[in-house]
């Protein structure tokens, strides 16, 4: 079986970013592959553990990502590929272009994080599904192989439903299913000798990509409360209606 796990890398939780001329100052800010696809990669690897086969990671970044993709080939991945863009993109561009660079690729199961933490719209999974015309079953909790096909099972408000599935299909995992596995260093070294391509994609790939960024700016009114305490607690009160009503 062969399974991709597509992977994003986004920028480490909590932490301050500069914005100048529209742009996100790279250089101080520190990524990370997002924690959803870790924990779909990780989902990979046990299902790889259980039914052999092997696992091509594959992401879009529009920097050089290979420390994340080697990480994640020193985790137990087979082989990775990264596809590098001159600019950030936004999801249906980076569906577009992941698409198109696996028309080359044999699988029978992508797996997928369910959002991605830098936007969090869970738009690349289904995008991808949708542009290669396979099934999609997202959140999945729990996947088991049998007799050519895939059982899935999901929460759904409150309730376990389990879906079957023909391959090839796309899966998406939720964050926290699993607790991604830490590379040792033996598999450290192993990942610098493993299969990795890199490629570009062409301008003709992307649709829409990002022009600027910018921090909203909030507009405060400064307003002095006059009078005795009573005047000054009712003319609070008539702010906050008029507020409320606004």
């Amino acid at each position: 079986m062969n399974i991709i796990v597509l992977l994003s890398i986004v920028v480490e939780a909590n932490q301050p970013i500069t914005i100048e001329n529209g742009q996100i100052l790279d250089k101080n800010i520190k990524e990370v592959i997002n924690p959803p696809d870790e924990a779909a990669l990780e989902e990979a690897l046990l299902l790889k553990e259980l039914y052999g086969g092997s696992i091509t990671v594959v992401a879009v970044h529009h920097q050089d990502a290979e420390k994340h993709l080697r990480r994640a080939l020193a985790m137990g991945a087979d082989s990775a590929l990264l596809i590098q863009t001159e600019a950030s993109l936004e999801p249906s561009s980076i569906a577009k272009i992941i698409a198109q660079n696996m028309k080359d690729l044999s699988f029978d199961l992508i797996l997928a994080g369910d959002f991605s933490t830098n936007g969090g719209s869970g738009q690349v999974g289904p995008r991808v599904a949708t542009i290669l015309e396979l099934p999609i079953i997202t959140k999945a909790e729990r996947i088991e192989l049998e007799k050519g096909a895939v059982f899935v099972t999901k929460e759904s408000n409150g309730d376990l439903e389990t879906y079957k599935g023909s391959f090839p299909v796309l899966l998406t995992i939720p964050q926290g299913l699993h607790k991604p596995r830490l590379p040792i260093l033996a598999n450290i070294m192993k990942a610098k000798q493993k299969p990795f391509e890199k490629r570009t994609a062409s301008l003709e790939q992307t649709d829409i990509q990002t022009h600027s960024f910018h921090f909203p700016v909030a507009d405060r009114k400064r307003i002095m409360l006059q009078g005795e305490l009573h005047e000054q607690v009712s003319e609070l009160a008539q702010l906050i209606k008029e507020h409320i009503q606004e």
